[in-house]
């Protein structure tokens, strides 16, 4: 069977193809938007009690395209635990894909800590977006 495409028709498909492009676009950018007015959401507070010798990994989520990253800011203070590792891990390789940073922390000395996160971009005037504290208590 052979099909004839006359000139008409291939205007019709270009349009077809043009307005499916840019509700992909549309939907990409709802996505964008979504992801980051969660990212000024506010803080978070978390608590954990943690005996000497003891891991505890803390999820993080995260988009890395969009140049955030997750930062320990009070490490210094901090001398109830040290952290072990830090991994960025993603469920598939599609750019803008939300992924998570998973922090490993071991506690070391008895006492009570507070851990606080800060999820921004790490350039100067950077966006801040949202903080999270993990309060630790080692025994």
């Amino acid at each position: 069977m052979l099909f004839l495409i006359n000139n008409d028709m291939k205007k019709i498909v270009g349009v077809t193809v043009r307005c499916l492009q840019m509700l992909v676009w549309v939907v990409l950018l709802a996505q964008l938007q979504t992801a980051c007015s969660k990212q000024t959401s506010g803080s978070e507070v978390d608590s954990h009690n943690l005996k000497i010798g003891q891991h505890i990994d803390v999820t993080l989520n995260a988009n890395t395209s969009t140049g955030y990253r997750w930062s320990w800011i009070n490490k210094a203070a901090v001398t109830t635990v040290d952290s072990v590792a830090a991994i960025s891990v993603s469920s598939n390789n599609v750019p803008g894909s939300t992924s998570q940073e998973i922090w490993r922390f071991k506690a070391v000395k008895t006492g009570s800590d507070s851990i606080k996160f800060r999820y921004a971009q790490p350039w100067v005037g950077g966006a801040v977006g949202e903080t999270r504290t993990l309060f630790i208590k080692v025994n």
